[in-house]
């Protein structure tokens, strides 16, 4: 065999061998690795979406943190106020989801998204007449803002068993927003509430 198709041939297999290294570590390793349990999922709500089982857990206070600390730099900025309302919610803290809401409603009112996020917090501590009031002061400027209106019907359907309620909002919904993706989901909503009252 001739030197340079010898050197080539061996190149081949060194380059072969190196390519396979880190697929057979990564299997060893793998296989030896622990299993990351996220402390998150078990101080997260009650029917709350479990991350996946590897995923890195979630560092709450340190968003927070950074979230109060850019808050405290940009006092009259509304967003962080509602940033730190979402955390305190992915967090299942709701009172003090609440509050941030509500702060960031101080600096900034009728922000439906806001208002519907503080009516969804009420509605999780079983406060469904003050979730309802704020969703119906939201569809006042908003008559067809999407999330109100579903959350409407979910406060009127679990919150105060208004099946009627529910299938009203429901069916608002899907007139005023007749490109709605979830559209099917909440058709088959409605058709399960009125088989219920057959």
């Amino acid at each position: 065999m001739a030197p340079a198709k010898r050197i080539n041939l061996l190149f081949g297999g060194l380059v072969a061998l190196l390519g396979a290294f880190p697929l057979v570590y990564s299997l060893v390793y793998l296989e030896r690795a622990p299993v990351i349990q996220s402390p998150a999922t078990t101080s997260l709500p009650p029917g709350h979406p479990n991350l996946p089982e590897n995923h890195p857990p979630l560092d709450y206070a340190r968003e927070l943190a950074a979230l109060e600390e850019r808050s405290r730099a940009e006092p009259q900025n509304p967003d962080y106020r509602t940033r730190i309302g979402n955390v305190y919610y992915d967090m299942g803290e709701y009172e003090k989801a609440i509050e941030a809401y509500e702060q960031s409603l101080a600096l900034r009112p009728q922000s439906p998204s806001v208002e519907t996020d503080l009516a969804t917090c009420y509605h999780l501590l079983g406060q469904h007449d003050r979730a309802l009031e704020i969703l119906d002061k939201v569809l006042q400027y908003r008559p067809h803002f999407a999330q109100a209106l579903f959350n409407k019907g979910i406060v009127l359907h679990s919150g105060r068993n208004d099946l009627k309620g529910a299938i009203a909002a429901w069916e608002e919904l899907l007139r005023t927003n007749p490109n709605l993706p979830q559209r099917a989901d909440i058709e088959q909503r409605i058709e399960q509430l009125k088989a219920s009252q057959r």
